[in-house]
């Protein structure tokens, strides 16, 4: 799953890995303020929903971040700088961290919940903090790009074959879950040998 926002802003695009999804309409208009100096990188939780035919494994998931900027050239024209971190992500399975995301639990679906490691904190930190400081510097263009990836990874249980996704996003602690793709195919994001290499056979016994 990946989405990016301009200006640090409203979202514009979401993708499920390394496939282009649709971000739902009431989604966008809840992204429309998120803003780089307000996130607290302590608070941000990723959640997914998924079939039971799939187990999603902790220590396989990655949040990538990544902010750039256009820069004035002396010359003339722009170019592109980026900062970007891939920082491990850590279970959480408490009843007060799930009790916000009761309404996707049922006998079809398993939810889980996961934070920035926080041993990474402070690299989200210092990215966040270089990123804030670029409209101080002259060659600062203004245009400006955030953009969140959660790379999915586990098995996928002989037999089942429904490999369903939603994926939701929270910024802020109190805050809202907010759906970034919904019942999303793992093989519509994808060709089927970097499937099988992400969710092969579980392992049976």
């Amino acid at each position: 799953m990946r989405w990016r926002a301009t200006g640090w802003a409203a979202a514009l695009c979401a993708a499920l890995l390394a496939a282009c999804g649709s971000i739902p309409v009431s989604s966008l208009w809840k992204l429309r303020n998120l803003q780089l100096e307000t996130l607290d990188p302590a608070a941000l939780r990723a959640a997914v929903v998924h079939s039971p035919a799939l187990l999603v494994q902790g220590q396989s998931l990655m949040l990538s971040v990544s902010v750039s900027r256009k820069v004035r050239r002396p010359g003339g024209g722009t170019t592109t700088e980026t900062l970007a971190e891939k920082l491990p992500l850590q279970e959480l399975r408490t009843t007060a961290e799930r009790s916000a995301l009761v309404d996707y639990e049922s006998p079809r679906t398993v939810v889980q919940v996961w934070r920035i490691d926080p041993a990474a904190l402070p690299r989200l930190h210092a990215l966040r903090t270089t990123a804030l400081g670029w409209k101080k510097t002259p060659d600062d263009a203004g245009q400006r790009e955030l953009s969140l990836g959660l790379e999915l990874a586990g098995c996928e249980k002989p037999g089942l074959q429904q490999r369903t996704v939603t994926t939701l996003l929270r910024f802020a602690d109190p805050g809202e879950y907010i759906p970034i793709v919904r019942n999303l195919d793992l093989a519509e994001t994808m060709p089927p040998e970097e499937l099988k290499q992400r969710f092969p056979a579980c392992a049976q016994g």
